[in-house]
């Protein structure tokens, strides 16, 4: 009867504890319900619905806005400026800020009377400006016409009236017919370098050899112009840059180039040399260029431009083929640090002059250099200890101080 009797406790003892949980799961079951209508599934908001969610990880508005106007349109005054304006030098081609751009225009003051008249301080050479000025070239202006400029277009003008201070001053002067082939070498490295004598100096055998080359070249005036560089750095990726002025009315680039690619090969031959080194040759066209006065013609002699403490600031750049894209090339004041040379260089560094040249095979890879030529550079190396580390931090390309050793 006893164990009958517990056996009836414990039956009551598991009836009851079932109940708890039963009941347990039923008012959290309730409360789980009462809570539903106040937090809907968010698959199941939509953008039709006119209620506004009660919640949610976000709380929207009434009006439901789509992702396209989060970003505000962009304006003109968000392109890229070229150039800064410099007072009293002012850019041949002045950059108008956006309040003016609605007054934009481009005036032509060559062969005409009545727009010399009106532009009477405007010079029609080169030579006689006293202001900055942006040269590009009119088969490359569609290309290398920085991007946030309107492409000049010819305006008439009436008699008597006068530019807008807005205008874009735009002169043109003949096409000097010019092409420019670079020869870039890489340091000399002994074929057997365990025989390698110590008191060996190859820098100096490989300035021997680059030298005799120009010398070459300028016997055989089959160059206007041309120079020999030197970097100012120890164990730089180029020693040695030789830069060669054609003009392809007289000469035919593609067999000055043939010649000077097999004089090379036998100037350091290896074989004779025992020393072995990369040399890129390539001819370049120069495809824009900034200019502050005085502004010499193309073509001209650079023993007469040069002055004792010129010096050179070369980046060199190298592309895929297909990826000189217009819109790249477009941009090329910012990924070639001309604007920045242009902006933050000290002003006793004598800048003269900014070119970018870019390699004219059709086919392979594209080259582009940009030289900067600076007339006091050498007096005060210095300053360049901040410029150069910056355009270096940039990742793109190579970049290093030049003096010229030789000219012709």
């Amino acid at each position: 009867m006893e164990n009958k009797h517990k056996d009836r406790q414990d039956e009551s003892h598991v009836q009851e504890e079932l109940q708890g949980i039963e009941g347990r799961q039923q008012r959290e079951a309730f409360r789980y319900e009462n809570r539903q209508p106040n937090n809907p599934p968010r698959c199941t908001y939509t953008v039709e619905e006119t209620e506004e969610p009660k919640c949610g990880p976000m709380r929207g508005g009434e009006q439901f806005v789509p992702l396209t106007t989060t970003s505000p349109a962009f304006s003109e005054s968000d392109f890229p400026q070229p150039l800064v304006v410099r007072s009293p030098s002012v850019s041949l081609l002045k950059w108008p800020s956006p309040k003016n751009t609605p007054s934009r225009q481009v005036s032509f003051n060559h062969g005409n009377d009545v727009q010399s008249h009106n532009m009477e301080n405007v010079s029609r050479t080169l030579t006689a400006l006293d202001r900055d000025c942006f040269i590009i070239p009119v088969h490359s202006l569609e290309r290398f016409l920085p991007a946030g400029v309107p492409m000049p277009k010819p305006t008439s003008v009436a008699p008597g009236e006068k530019r807008t201070q807005g205008s874009l001053h735009v002169m043109e002067v003949p096409d000097p017919k010019l092409c420019v082939l670079c020869h870039l070498m890489s340091p000399l490295e002994p074929i057997d370098p365990i025989l390698e004598s110590p008191l060996s100096q190859p820098i100096l055998k490989q300035r021997i050899a680059a030298g005799e080359l120009v010398s070459e070249i300028a016997q055989a005036k089959t160059s206007l112009t041309g120079m020999l560089l030197a970097n100012m750095e120890r164990n730089a990726e180029f020693p040695f840059i030789s830069y060669y002025i054609i003009n392809s009315a007289q000469t035919n680039p593609v067999l000055f180039y043939n010649n000077l690619r097999t004089a090379s090969l036998a100037k350091f031959d290896p074989r004779v040399t025992r020393y072995t080194a990369a040399h890129t040759l390539d001819l370049y066209s120069e495809v824009a260029s900034i200019c502050r006065p005085p502004i010499h013609e193309s073509g001209t002699s650079l023993t007469r431009i040069h002055t004792p403490y010129t010096g050179y600031v070369i980046s060199v750049y190298k592309v895929f083929e297909g990826d000189d894209r217009e819109k790249f090339e477009r941009n090329w004041l910012y990924w070639t640090g001309a604007r920045m040379i242009y902006r933050y260089l000290p002003a006793h560094a004598g800048l003269k002059k900014i070119a970018l040249h870019k390699s004219v095979s059709p086919k392979g890879d594209k080259m582009y250099i940009l030289i900067c030529e600076c007339s006091n550079l050498l007096k005060d190396v210095t300053v360049c200890a901040l410029l150069l580390p910056a355009l270096r931090a940039r990742l793109t390309g190579y970049t290093g101080l030049f003096r010229p050793i030789q000219t012709f």
